[in-house]
């Protein structure tokens, strides 16, 4: 599917939901951002994959530590930087086969320690699976909150 498919279908698909599930998803996407600012003041790092998830978190509130994976030179530079400077490496990689293989190379090469994968589980629960790739959080927000006005 190309990009403008792929925003049209999540468009029509937020335009599907009923009122009370966007005010939650709302609510629980505030609620979601405003967690990992906390954890960034915890000396903790969100990790997404490109300059559009980037853009997408800063849209929605997030201020803290943040850092594109394809900015990095490979896994094992991107390892080496987060593991010497941060306690926590919370990835937000999209729910695709390329996010998938990179978070299977990061928990490779770190073993599983100070990975978080919660974040990234709870934003596929608060928009039951339409948000796949982190980019999509910006479109989806905008498409709810307009429904409910």
């Amino acid at each position: 599917m190309r990009l403008k498919d792929e925003e049209s279908w999540l468009v029509t698909k937020s335009l599907s939901m009923n009122k009370e599930y966007r005010e939650t998803a709302i609510e629980e996407l505030n609620n979601f951002i405003s967690s990992l600012n906390n954890e960034s003041l915890k000396n903790s790092i969100v990790v997404v994959e490109g300059k559009k998830d980037i853009d997408a978190l800063n849209y929605l509130g997030f201020k803290g530590n943040l850092k594109a994976y394809h900015n990095f030179k490979g896994t094992t530079d991107f390892v080496d930087y987060c593991s010497a400077n941060y306690k926590k490496l919370i990835l937000l990689l999209d729910a695709d086969q390329k996010g998938k293989a990179i978070t299977k190379k990061i928990l490779s090469q770190t073993n599983g320690k100070f990975i978080d994968l919660y974040y990234k589980k709870k934003l596929l629960k608060i928009t039951k699976g339409r948000v796949k790739k982190i980019e999509e959080m910006k479109s989806f927000y905008i498409t709810i909150s307009e429904k409910i006005k």
